[in-house]
Protein backbone atom coordinates (compact mmCIF):
# COMPACT_ATOMS: atom_id res chain seq x y z
CA UNK A 1 0.00 0.00 0.00
CA UNK A 2 1.71 3.23 -0.82
CA UNK A 3 2.37 6.25 1.24
CA UNK A 4 -0.47 8.44 2.07
CA UNK A 5 2.12 11.59 0.81
CA UNK A 6 2.88 9.54 -2.51
CA UNK A 7 -0.96 8.79 -3.32
CA UNK A 8 -1.88 12.56 -2.85
CA UNK A 9 1.17 13.58 -5.72
CA UNK A 10 -0.17 10.79 -7.48
CA UNK A 11 -4.34 11.64 -7.68
CA UNK A 12 -2.65 15.16 -8.38
CA UNK A 13 -1.69 14.01 -11.45
CA UNK A 14 -4.58 11.72 -12.62
CA UNK A 15 -7.33 14.67 -12.25
CA UNK A 16 -4.91 17.73 -13.25
CA UNK A 17 -3.66 19.54 -9.62
CA UNK A 18 -0.62 20.50 -11.27
CA UNK A 19 -0.30 23.96 -13.34
CA UNK A 20 -1.42 23.50 -17.16
CA UNK A 21 -0.42 25.57 -20.07
CA UNK A 22 -2.50 28.15 -21.04
CA UNK A 23 -3.54 27.42 -24.72
CA UNK A 24 -2.82 30.08 -27.43
CA UNK A 25 -6.49 31.88 -28.07
CA UNK A 26 -5.25 34.72 -29.37
CA UNK A 27 -4.61 34.59 -33.14
CA UNK A 28 -2.40 35.99 -35.37
CA UNK A 29 -2.19 39.67 -36.46
CA UNK A 30 -0.07 42.11 -39.35
CA UNK A 31 2.37 43.55 -37.15
CA UNK A 32 4.54 45.09 -40.43
CA UNK A 33 4.03 45.81 -44.00
CA UNK A 34 6.12 47.33 -46.71
CA UNK A 35 3.14 49.07 -48.27
CA UNK A 36 3.70 52.69 -46.70
CA UNK A 37 1.36 55.62 -46.15
CA UNK A 38 0.00 57.02 -48.93
CA UNK A 39 0.99 53.71 -51.24
CA UNK A 40 0.95 55.51 -54.11
CA UNK A 41 2.41 55.13 -57.65
CA UNK A 42 2.87 51.34 -56.82
CA UNK A 43 4.37 49.19 -59.23
CA UNK A 44 2.08 47.19 -61.57
CA UNK A 45 3.80 44.20 -60.32
CA UNK A 46 4.66 44.78 -56.67
CA UNK A 47 6.02 42.43 -54.19
CA UNK A 48 4.41 43.23 -50.54
CA UNK A 49 5.64 42.02 -47.65
CA UNK A 50 3.71 41.20 -44.73
CA UNK A 51 5.09 40.17 -41.02
CA UNK A 52 2.79 38.16 -38.35
CA UNK A 53 3.07 37.94 -35.10
CA UNK A 54 3.16 34.12 -34.77
CA UNK A 55 3.62 31.31 -36.91
CA UNK A 56 1.04 30.68 -39.36
CA UNK A 57 -0.99 27.92 -40.46
CA UNK A 58 -0.16 27.19 -44.59
CA UNK A 59 -3.24 25.10 -45.20
CA UNK A 60 -5.15 28.80 -44.76
CA UNK A 61 -3.05 30.56 -47.07
CA UNK A 62 -4.35 30.24 -50.39
CA UNK A 63 -6.35 32.63 -53.17
CA UNK A 64 -9.85 31.89 -51.08
CA UNK A 65 -8.31 33.76 -48.41
CA UNK A 66 -5.54 36.79 -49.93
CA UNK A 67 -6.71 39.09 -52.66
CA UNK A 68 -5.99 42.03 -54.75
CA UNK A 69 -9.02 43.47 -55.98
CA UNK A 70 -9.54 46.95 -58.00
CA UNK A 71 -12.08 49.83 -56.97
CA UNK A 72 -14.67 50.30 -58.82
CA UNK A 73 -14.89 53.74 -61.01
CA UNK A 74 -17.79 55.74 -60.61
CA UNK A 75 -17.31 59.38 -61.90
CA UNK A 76 -14.54 61.91 -62.79
CA UNK A 77 -12.53 64.04 -60.32
CA UNK A 78 -9.83 65.62 -63.04
CA UNK A 79 -11.40 68.89 -62.69
CA UNK A 80 -11.96 68.65 -58.60
CA UNK A 81 -10.97 66.91 -55.88
CA UNK A 82 -14.45 66.19 -54.76
CA UNK A 83 -17.06 62.92 -55.65
CA UNK A 84 -20.39 62.26 -54.95
CA UNK A 85 -19.71 58.56 -54.31
CA UNK A 86 -15.90 57.22 -53.48
CA UNK A 87 -13.11 58.56 -53.18
CA UNK A 88 -10.48 61.07 -55.49
CA UNK A 89 -7.93 58.70 -56.87
CA UNK A 90 -5.92 59.77 -60.10
CA UNK A 91 -8.41 62.23 -61.46
CA UNK A 92 -11.52 58.66 -61.03
CA UNK A 93 -14.23 59.13 -58.35
CA UNK A 94 -13.91 55.35 -57.09
CA UNK A 95 -15.06 52.91 -54.26
CA UNK A 96 -14.40 49.85 -53.17
CA UNK A 97 -15.79 46.84 -54.61
CA UNK A 98 -16.47 44.49 -52.51
CA UNK A 99 -19.86 43.56 -51.16
CA UNK A 100 -20.96 42.55 -47.91
CA UNK A 101 -21.01 38.53 -49.35
CA UNK A 102 -17.78 39.16 -50.88
CA UNK A 103 -15.95 40.28 -47.57
CA UNK A 104 -17.91 37.58 -45.87
CA UNK A 105 -16.16 35.04 -48.88
CA UNK A 106 -13.00 36.45 -47.85
CA UNK A 107 -13.70 35.27 -44.29
CA UNK A 108 -14.20 32.25 -44.93
CA UNK A 109 -11.94 31.24 -47.12
CA UNK A 110 -14.18 31.10 -49.67
CA UNK A 111 -13.58 34.15 -52.58
CA UNK A 112 -12.42 33.45 -56.07
CA UNK A 113 -10.00 36.35 -57.51
CA UNK A 114 -10.35 37.31 -60.33
CA UNK A 115 -6.19 38.46 -60.16
CA UNK A 116 -4.33 35.56 -59.60
CA UNK A 117 -1.30 35.88 -56.96
CA UNK A 118 1.47 34.37 -55.80
CA UNK A 119 1.60 33.42 -51.81
CA UNK A 120 4.83 32.65 -50.40
CA UNK A 121 4.90 31.59 -46.20
CA UNK A 122 8.28 32.39 -45.31
CA UNK A 123 10.41 32.70 -41.99
CA UNK A 124 11.00 36.01 -40.03
CA UNK A 125 12.45 37.50 -36.85
CA UNK A 126 8.87 36.42 -35.31
CA UNK A 127 9.12 32.90 -35.89
CA UNK A 128 9.33 30.04 -38.68
CA UNK A 129 6.11 30.76 -40.72
CA UNK A 130 5.78 34.25 -40.07
CA UNK A 131 5.89 36.35 -43.11
CA UNK A 132 3.83 36.44 -45.76
CA UNK A 133 5.13 37.35 -49.52
CA UNK A 134 2.01 38.37 -51.64
CA UNK A 135 3.10 39.09 -55.82
CA UNK A 136 0.40 39.52 -58.60
CA UNK A 137 1.09 36.66 -61.39
CA UNK A 138 0.49 39.18 -64.27
CA UNK A 139 0.49 42.77 -63.87
CA UNK A 140 -1.87 45.18 -62.40
CA UNK A 141 -4.06 47.52 -64.53
CA UNK A 142 -1.93 51.10 -64.60
CA UNK A 143 -2.96 54.11 -62.18
CA UNK A 144 -5.52 52.23 -60.18
CA UNK A 145 -6.60 52.18 -57.08
CA UNK A 146 -6.58 48.96 -55.14
CA UNK A 147 -6.77 47.19 -51.81
CA UNK A 148 -4.89 44.40 -50.81
CA UNK A 149 -6.84 42.40 -48.32
CA UNK A 150 -6.58 39.39 -45.48
CA UNK A 151 -9.48 37.53 -44.94
CA UNK A 152 -10.28 36.19 -41.48
CA UNK A 153 -9.70 32.65 -42.74
CA UNK A 154 -6.11 32.94 -42.17
CA UNK A 155 -5.35 31.17 -38.70
CA UNK A 156 -2.17 30.25 -36.72
CA UNK A 157 -1.33 26.93 -36.01
CA UNK A 158 -3.43 25.93 -33.06
CA UNK A 159 -6.41 27.31 -35.81
CA UNK A 160 -7.34 31.24 -34.34
CA UNK A 161 -8.01 33.28 -36.40
CA UNK A 162 -6.86 36.71 -37.51
CA UNK A 163 -6.99 39.55 -35.50
CA UNK A 164 -6.74 43.41 -35.57
CA UNK A 165 -4.66 44.77 -32.87
CA UNK A 166 -7.27 44.74 -29.98
CA UNK A 167 -7.49 41.33 -30.42
CA UNK A 168 -10.92 40.74 -32.50
CA UNK A 169 -10.72 38.83 -35.40
CA UNK A 170 -11.06 40.74 -38.47
CA UNK A 171 -9.66 40.95 -41.94
CA UNK A 172 -6.69 43.45 -42.59
CA UNK A 173 -6.68 45.71 -45.95
CA UNK A 174 -4.57 48.37 -47.37
CA UNK A 175 -5.48 50.38 -49.93
CA UNK A 176 -2.49 51.82 -53.25
CA UNK A 177 -2.66 53.26 -56.29
CA UNK A 178 -0.28 51.33 -59.03
CA UNK A 179 1.96 53.21 -61.74
CA UNK A 180 1.97 53.36 -65.22
CA UNK A 181 2.23 50.93 -67.88
CA UNK A 182 5.56 48.86 -67.77
CA UNK A 183 6.35 50.10 -63.94
CA UNK A 184 7.05 46.21 -63.08
CA UNK A 185 8.87 46.03 -66.13
CA UNK A 186 8.66 45.58 -70.02
CA UNK A 187 5.12 44.74 -71.48
CA UNK A 188 5.46 43.31 -74.80
CA UNK A 189 2.21 43.62 -77.25
CA UNK A 190 1.42 42.83 -80.68
CA UNK A 191 1.94 45.34 -83.49
CA UNK A 192 2.38 42.43 -86.36
CA UNK A 193 -0.22 40.63 -86.43
CA UNK A 194 -2.43 42.86 -85.33
CA UNK A 195 -3.78 42.40 -82.02
CA UNK A 196 -7.07 40.06 -82.60
CA UNK A 197 -5.94 38.82 -85.99
CA UNK A 198 -7.24 35.66 -87.29
CA UNK A 199 -6.00 33.07 -89.85
CA UNK A 200 -2.46 34.09 -89.02
CA UNK A 201 -0.33 31.33 -91.55
CA UNK A 202 1.42 29.07 -89.44
CA UNK A 203 4.14 29.65 -91.40
CA UNK A 204 4.70 33.07 -89.77
CA UNK A 205 7.80 34.95 -90.46
CA UNK A 206 8.21 37.77 -88.10
CA UNK A 207 5.91 39.09 -84.40
CA UNK A 208 6.55 42.87 -83.97
CA UNK A 209 6.17 44.27 -80.78
CA UNK A 210 5.73 47.58 -79.23
CA UNK A 211 7.69 47.42 -75.93
CA UNK A 212 7.19 49.84 -72.67
CA UNK A 213 9.13 50.89 -71.03
CA UNK A 214 11.64 50.94 -73.93
CA UNK A 215 14.66 48.63 -74.20
CA UNK A 216 18.24 48.59 -74.75
CA UNK A 217 19.61 46.85 -77.85
CA UNK A 218 21.44 44.97 -78.81
CA UNK A 219 20.13 41.71 -76.86
CA UNK A 220 20.56 38.99 -79.32
CA UNK A 221 20.26 36.31 -76.81
CA UNK A 222 17.28 37.93 -75.50
CA UNK A 223 13.80 35.68 -75.98
CA UNK A 224 10.37 35.99 -75.71
CA UNK A 225 7.66 33.51 -74.71
CA UNK A 226 4.57 32.95 -77.24
CA UNK A 227 1.98 31.23 -74.85
CA UNK A 228 -0.53 29.61 -76.61
CA UNK A 229 -4.12 29.68 -74.91
CA UNK A 230 -4.79 25.84 -75.10
CA UNK A 231 -1.99 25.19 -72.56
CA UNK A 232 0.07 23.44 -75.27
CA UNK A 233 3.18 23.49 -77.05
CA UNK A 234 4.42 27.39 -76.89
CA UNK A 235 7.10 29.24 -79.19
CA UNK A 236 9.88 31.59 -78.86
CA UNK A 237 10.13 34.99 -80.13
CA UNK A 238 13.94 35.26 -80.76
CA UNK A 239 16.70 38.17 -82.46
CA UNK A 240 15.27 41.17 -81.30
CA UNK A 241 15.66 43.72 -83.51
CA UNK A 242 14.35 47.51 -84.35
CA UNK A 243 10.80 47.66 -86.11
CA UNK A 244 12.01 49.90 -89.30
CA UNK A 245 11.31 53.56 -88.57
CA UNK A 246 10.76 53.55 -84.77
CA UNK A 247 12.86 54.59 -82.16
CA UNK A 248 15.18 51.87 -80.71
CA UNK A 249 13.83 49.98 -77.94
CA UNK A 250 10.22 50.65 -79.01
CA UNK A 251 9.43 47.78 -81.33
CA UNK A 252 10.81 45.10 -81.67
CA UNK A 253 10.54 42.61 -84.75
CA UNK A 254 11.27 38.98 -83.47
CA UNK A 255 11.43 35.53 -85.59
CA UNK A 256 9.21 32.80 -84.18
CA UNK A 257 11.02 29.78 -83.26
CA UNK A 258 9.06 27.41 -84.98
CA UNK A 259 6.17 26.77 -87.28
CA UNK A 260 3.19 27.62 -84.78
CA UNK A 261 0.50 24.72 -84.32
CA UNK A 262 -2.68 25.22 -86.77
CA UNK A 263 -5.83 27.01 -85.24
CA UNK A 264 -4.31 28.50 -81.97
CA UNK A 265 -4.77 31.37 -80.39
CA UNK A 266 -1.19 32.54 -79.33
CA UNK A 267 -0.21 35.82 -77.06
CA UNK A 268 3.14 37.22 -76.01
CA UNK A 269 4.13 36.45 -72.63
CA UNK A 270 7.31 37.23 -70.63
CA UNK A 271 11.20 36.19 -71.37
CA UNK A 272 14.30 36.83 -71.35
CA UNK A 273 14.24 40.66 -72.85
CA UNK A 274 15.16 43.00 -69.89
CA UNK A 275 14.89 46.94 -69.79
CA UNK A 276 17.25 49.55 -68.42
CA UNK A 277 16.93 48.56 -64.70
CA UNK A 278 17.08 44.91 -65.58
CA UNK A 279 13.45 44.39 -65.14
CA UNK A 280 12.55 41.37 -67.47
CA UNK A 281 9.79 41.47 -69.70
CA UNK A 282 6.29 40.29 -68.23
CA UNK A 283 2.92 39.39 -69.53
CA UNK A 284 0.90 42.35 -69.83
CA UNK A 285 -1.94 42.82 -67.99
CA UNK A 286 -5.33 41.82 -68.52
CA UNK A 287 -6.70 45.22 -70.55
CA UNK A 288 -3.29 45.15 -72.58
CA UNK A 289 -3.23 41.90 -73.31
CA UNK A 290 -3.09 40.88 -77.28
CA UNK A 291 -3.66 37.45 -78.99
CA UNK A 292 -3.43 36.26 -82.92
CA UNK A 293 -5.37 33.05 -84.16
CA UNK A 294 -3.09 31.32 -86.49
CA UNK A 295 -5.11 29.69 -89.64
CA UNK A 296 -5.30 26.10 -91.22
CA UNK A 297 -1.23 26.29 -92.70
CA UNK A 298 0.93 27.73 -94.29
CA UNK A 299 0.88 30.60 -96.68
CA UNK A 300 3.15 30.18 -100.06
CA UNK A 301 1.80 32.62 -102.33
CA UNK A 302 2.88 36.13 -102.44
CA UNK A 303 0.21 38.49 -101.79
CA UNK A 304 -2.50 39.63 -104.55
CA UNK A 305 -3.68 43.53 -104.31
CA UNK A 306 -5.05 46.09 -106.51
CA UNK A 307 -2.26 49.32 -106.13
CA UNK A 308 -3.22 52.93 -107.64
CA UNK A 309 -0.79 55.72 -107.08
CA UNK A 310 -1.34 59.59 -107.36
CA UNK A 311 -0.30 62.75 -106.14
CA UNK A 312 -2.15 64.83 -103.74
CA UNK A 313 0.11 68.04 -103.74
CA UNK A 314 3.79 67.56 -102.38
CA UNK A 315 2.94 63.37 -101.69
CA UNK A 316 2.78 60.78 -103.73
CA UNK A 317 -0.18 58.21 -102.37
CA UNK A 318 -0.54 55.00 -103.23
CA UNK A 319 -3.79 52.70 -102.15
CA UNK A 320 -3.64 49.19 -101.89
CA UNK A 321 -6.59 46.80 -101.77
CA UNK A 322 -5.81 43.40 -100.64
CA UNK A 323 -6.70 40.55 -98.93
CA UNK A 324 -4.35 39.91 -95.92
CA UNK A 325 -2.54 41.97 -93.45
CA UNK A 326 0.35 44.01 -95.51
CA UNK A 327 3.79 45.77 -94.61
CA UNK A 328 3.44 48.25 -97.30
CA UNK A 329 7.32 50.35 -98.17
CA UNK A 330 6.44 52.94 -100.62
CA UNK A 331 9.93 54.47 -102.02
CA UNK A 332 9.96 57.99 -103.77
CA UNK A 333 13.14 60.23 -104.56
CA UNK A 334 15.17 58.10 -102.41
CA UNK A 335 12.73 58.45 -99.16
CA UNK A 336 11.06 55.62 -98.01
CA UNK A 337 7.96 54.87 -95.58
CA UNK A 338 6.62 51.45 -94.09
CA UNK A 339 2.95 51.53 -93.16
CA UNK A 340 1.16 48.35 -91.75
CA UNK A 341 -2.08 47.89 -93.63
CA UNK A 342 -5.15 45.58 -92.37
CA UNK A 343 -7.13 43.17 -95.45
CA UNK A 344 -9.35 45.78 -96.60
CA UNK A 345 -8.31 49.02 -98.52
CA UNK A 346 -5.25 51.58 -97.10
CA UNK A 347 -2.56 54.31 -98.26
CA UNK A 348 0.86 54.81 -98.10
CA UNK A 349 2.57 57.86 -99.00
CA UNK A 350 5.84 59.91 -99.40
CA UNK A 351 6.60 63.24 -100.00
CA UNK A 352 8.26 64.27 -103.26
CA UNK A 353 10.69 67.44 -104.35
CA UNK A 354 9.62 69.74 -106.42
CA UNK A 355 10.08 69.40 -109.70
CA UNK A 356 8.47 71.31 -112.91
CA UNK A 357 5.08 70.06 -114.20
CA UNK A 358 5.47 67.29 -116.72
CA UNK A 359 8.95 65.57 -115.32
CA UNK A 360 8.30 61.98 -114.39
CA UNK A 361 7.82 60.88 -110.76
CA UNK A 362 8.95 57.09 -110.28
CA UNK A 363 7.93 55.31 -107.13
CA UNK A 364 8.16 51.63 -106.23
CA UNK A 365 6.19 49.56 -103.74
CA UNK A 366 6.87 46.50 -101.90
CA UNK A 367 4.16 44.21 -100.20
CA UNK A 368 5.01 42.11 -97.73
CA UNK A 369 2.90 39.66 -95.83
CA UNK A 370 2.85 37.28 -92.49
CA UNK A 371 4.67 34.68 -94.05
CA UNK A 372 7.35 37.25 -95.58
CA UNK A 373 6.26 36.43 -99.26
CA UNK A 374 7.04 39.49 -101.45
CA UNK A 375 4.86 41.31 -104.20
CA UNK A 376 6.56 44.36 -106.22
CA UNK A 377 4.93 47.17 -107.79
CA UNK A 378 6.37 50.10 -109.72
CA UNK A 379 5.26 53.01 -111.95
CA UNK A 380 5.38 56.91 -112.67
CA UNK A 381 3.40 59.88 -112.29
CA UNK A 382 3.36 63.02 -114.14
CA UNK A 383 4.33 65.89 -111.54
CA UNK A 384 1.02 68.45 -111.82
CA UNK A 385 1.25 71.97 -110.45
CA UNK A 386 1.51 70.64 -106.58
CA UNK A 387 5.02 70.35 -107.30
CA UNK A 388 5.70 73.67 -108.63
CA UNK A 389 8.92 74.48 -106.98
CA UNK A 390 7.97 78.43 -106.51
CA UNK A 391 5.35 77.38 -104.20
CA UNK A 392 5.87 77.91 -100.46
CA UNK A 393 6.80 74.59 -98.70
CA UNK A 394 4.49 74.96 -95.92
CA UNK A 395 2.53 72.11 -93.75
CA UNK A 396 -0.56 72.46 -91.23
CA UNK A 397 1.14 71.20 -88.09
CA UNK A 398 -1.58 72.17 -85.47
CA UNK A 399 -5.08 72.20 -85.42
CA UNK A 400 -6.95 73.35 -82.33
CA UNK A 401 -10.60 72.87 -82.94
CA UNK A 402 -12.11 72.58 -79.58
CA UNK A 403 -10.63 75.02 -77.45
CA UNK A 404 -10.54 75.27 -73.52
CA UNK A 405 -11.31 79.24 -74.41
CA UNK A 406 -14.13 80.74 -75.65
CA UNK A 407 -15.45 79.44 -79.46
CA UNK A 408 -14.09 80.89 -82.79
CA UNK A 409 -11.82 83.29 -80.71
CA UNK A 410 -9.31 80.45 -79.44
CA UNK A 411 -8.97 78.46 -82.04
CA UNK A 412 -5.96 78.13 -84.48
CA UNK A 413 -4.41 76.65 -86.94
CA UNK A 414 -0.06 76.16 -87.50
CA UNK A 415 1.45 76.64 -90.44
CA UNK A 416 5.39 75.63 -90.40
CA UNK A 417 7.90 76.09 -93.31
CA UNK A 418 9.63 73.19 -94.21
CA UNK A 419 13.57 73.94 -92.81
CA UNK A 420 14.82 72.63 -96.24
CA UNK A 421 13.03 75.38 -98.63
CA UNK A 422 15.30 77.30 -100.40
CA UNK A 423 13.83 80.93 -99.73
CA UNK A 424 11.49 82.44 -97.46
CA UNK A 425 8.03 82.19 -97.89
CA UNK A 426 5.45 84.88 -99.46
CA UNK A 427 1.88 84.16 -97.83
CA UNK A 428 -0.06 86.62 -99.97
CA UNK A 429 -2.11 85.20 -102.10
CA UNK A 430 -2.91 82.44 -100.08
CA UNK A 431 -6.24 80.70 -98.82
CA UNK A 432 -7.66 78.36 -95.89
CA UNK A 433 -10.58 76.94 -96.13
CA UNK A 434 -12.64 74.26 -94.35
CA UNK A 435 -13.36 71.89 -96.67
CA UNK A 436 -11.68 68.92 -98.73
CA UNK A 437 -9.31 69.82 -101.45
CA UNK A 438 -11.93 67.73 -103.64
CA UNK A 439 -15.19 69.86 -103.00
CA UNK A 440 -12.68 72.54 -104.17
CA UNK A 441 -12.27 71.39 -107.31
CA UNK A 442 -15.60 70.16 -107.92
CA UNK A 443 -16.58 73.76 -106.76
CA UNK A 444 -14.20 74.96 -108.96
CA UNK A 445 -15.31 72.67 -111.97
CA UNK A 446 -19.06 73.72 -111.27
CA UNK A 447 -18.37 77.83 -111.70
CA UNK A 448 -18.78 78.31 -108.38
CA UNK A 449 -17.00 80.66 -106.17
CA UNK A 450 -14.75 79.15 -103.44
CA UNK A 451 -14.75 79.78 -99.82
CA UNK A 452 -11.68 80.20 -97.38
CA UNK A 453 -10.04 83.42 -95.49
CA UNK A 454 -7.39 85.14 -97.50
CA UNK A 455 -4.10 85.20 -95.74
CA UNK A 456 -2.92 88.39 -94.97
CA UNK A 457 0.45 89.94 -96.73
CA UNK A 458 3.54 88.35 -94.55
CA UNK A 459 7.04 86.51 -94.81
CA UNK A 460 7.86 82.98 -93.10
CA UNK A 461 11.39 82.14 -93.04
CA UNK A 462 12.59 78.38 -93.37
CA UNK A 463 11.84 76.68 -89.94
CA UNK A 464 9.54 79.47 -88.90
CA UNK A 465 5.94 78.77 -87.30
CA UNK A 466 2.59 80.90 -87.76
CA UNK A 467 -0.85 80.96 -86.18
CA UNK A 468 -3.80 81.09 -88.84
CA UNK A 469 -6.79 83.04 -86.00
CA UNK A 470 -9.48 85.06 -85.95
CA UNK A 471 -9.89 88.56 -85.26
CA UNK A 472 -10.62 88.26 -81.64
CA UNK A 473 -7.90 85.68 -80.25
CA UNK A 474 -5.76 86.81 -77.67
CA UNK A 475 -2.84 84.65 -76.17
CA UNK A 476 -3.79 82.63 -73.80
CA UNK A 477 -7.77 82.66 -73.68
CA UNK A 478 -9.13 80.48 -71.45
CA UNK A 479 -7.09 77.69 -70.12
CA UNK A 480 -5.46 77.38 -73.85
CA UNK A 481 -1.61 77.56 -73.10
CA UNK A 482 0.07 81.19 -75.45
CA UNK A 483 2.55 80.71 -78.31
CA UNK A 484 6.14 81.93 -77.94
CA UNK A 485 6.32 85.82 -77.94
CA UNK A 486 7.81 85.96 -81.54
CA UNK A 487 5.49 83.16 -83.17
CA UNK A 488 3.82 85.16 -86.34
CA UNK A 489 0.12 85.86 -85.93
CA UNK A 490 -1.77 85.76 -89.02
CA UNK A 491 -5.24 87.09 -88.11
CA UNK A 492 -7.84 86.20 -91.20
CA UNK A 493 -11.75 86.92 -90.48
CA UNK A 494 -13.84 87.08 -87.42
CA UNK A 495 -13.77 83.05 -87.44
CA UNK A 496 -11.96 80.97 -88.95
CA UNK A 497 -13.75 79.18 -91.38
CA UNK A 498 -17.37 78.83 -92.19
CA UNK A 499 -18.24 79.92 -88.58
CA UNK A 500 -15.71 78.65 -86.83
CA UNK A 501 -14.28 75.28 -86.89
CA UNK A 502 -16.60 72.52 -85.29
CA UNK A 503 -15.38 71.22 -81.98
CA UNK A 504 -15.01 67.53 -83.68
CA UNK A 505 -13.02 68.91 -86.26
CA UNK A 506 -13.36 69.45 -90.01
CA UNK A 507 -11.07 69.17 -92.89
CA UNK A 508 -8.73 72.35 -94.03
CA UNK A 509 -7.38 72.88 -97.20
CA UNK A 510 -4.14 75.79 -97.88
CA UNK A 511 -4.73 76.90 -101.31
CA UNK A 512 -3.81 79.22 -104.13
CA UNK A 513 -5.47 79.92 -107.28
CA UNK A 514 -3.74 78.50 -110.71
CA UNK A 515 -4.17 79.09 -114.58
CA UNK A 516 -6.14 75.79 -113.79
CA UNK A 517 -7.84 76.27 -110.88
CA UNK A 518 -7.12 76.05 -107.20
CA UNK A 519 -3.37 74.44 -106.62
CA UNK A 520 -3.01 72.59 -103.07
CA UNK A 521 -0.29 73.66 -100.74
CA UNK A 522 -1.37 71.89 -97.77
CA UNK A 523 -3.81 70.14 -95.72
CA UNK A 524 -5.64 68.12 -93.26
CA UNK A 525 -8.29 65.52 -93.55
CA UNK A 526 -9.48 65.57 -90.53
CA UNK A 527 -8.73 62.48 -89.18
CA UNK A 528 -9.13 62.88 -85.46
CA UNK A 529 -12.56 63.34 -84.37
CA UNK A 530 -12.18 66.05 -81.57
CA UNK A 531 -15.67 66.35 -80.25
CA UNK A 532 -15.28 64.55 -76.43
CA UNK A 533 -15.07 66.00 -73.95
CA UNK A 534 -11.63 64.85 -73.04
CA UNK A 535 -10.42 67.01 -76.51
CA UNK A 536 -11.37 70.58 -74.63
CA UNK A 537 -8.50 72.37 -75.00
CA UNK A 538 -6.37 69.55 -77.08
CA UNK A 539 -5.23 69.46 -80.26
CA UNK A 540 -3.91 67.61 -82.90
CA UNK A 541 -0.39 67.40 -84.35
CA UNK A 542 0.73 66.56 -87.72
CA UNK A 543 4.44 65.25 -88.66
CA UNK A 544 4.78 68.57 -91.35
CA UNK A 545 6.24 66.31 -94.32
CA UNK A 546 3.94 67.62 -96.93
CA UNK A 547 1.94 64.24 -96.77
CA UNK A 548 -1.52 64.92 -95.30
CA UNK A 549 -2.60 61.21 -94.38
CA UNK A 550 -3.76 59.30 -91.05
CA UNK A 551 -0.79 58.11 -90.24
CA UNK A 552 1.33 61.19 -89.77
CA UNK A 553 -1.70 62.71 -87.44
CA UNK A 554 -1.89 62.62 -83.43
CA UNK A 555 -3.38 63.94 -80.36
CA UNK A 556 -0.64 66.27 -78.80
CA UNK A 557 1.01 64.41 -76.32
CA UNK A 558 1.20 66.52 -73.94
CA UNK A 559 -2.85 66.44 -73.53
CA UNK A 560 -3.30 70.29 -74.18
CA UNK A 561 -1.96 72.52 -77.13
CA UNK A 562 1.39 73.87 -77.95
CA UNK A 563 1.09 77.05 -80.69
CA UNK A 564 4.41 77.72 -81.91
CA UNK A 565 6.01 75.01 -80.45
CA UNK A 566 7.52 71.62 -82.09
CA UNK A 567 5.32 68.74 -79.93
Amino acid sequence: MAPPRTALVLSCVLIGCLAQPDPDLLGPRVIADDLGVPAVEVSVVPTFTLDFSEPLDPVTVHGGAVAIVPWEEVGDCRLTPLCEQGICARGRCVEPPLSTSARRELDEGSFVASIPLSLTVEDSPAGPASRLRIRPLRPLSAHVHHSLIIGASLRDRGGAPLVDDIGERRAWSRDFTTAGVGSGGPEPALRWPRPGQEAVPTNLAAVELTVFPPVPLPQPEAAITLEAEDGGLTALLLGPEPCPGWVPGTCLRMRPSAVLRPGVRYRPAGGTLIDRAGRRATLSSLEGETWFSTGDGPDDAPPAATVSAALRGRCLVTTIIGEETLAATLSVDGRARTVVLPAGWGSVGVAVEPRPAGEAVSWSLQLVDLAANLGEHAGSLEADAGLDPTLPRLAITEVLANPAGPEPDAEFVELWLDPAASQPAELAGLILSDRDFTELLAAWEAGDDLPGDPLPTATMQPGQRALVVASGWAPALGDDPPPPSDTPILVVDASLGSGGLKNAGEPLSLWIAGDEGPVLVAGYGDWIDTGASAFSGRSVVGEGDGCDLADRWRPHPQGRSGPGLAP
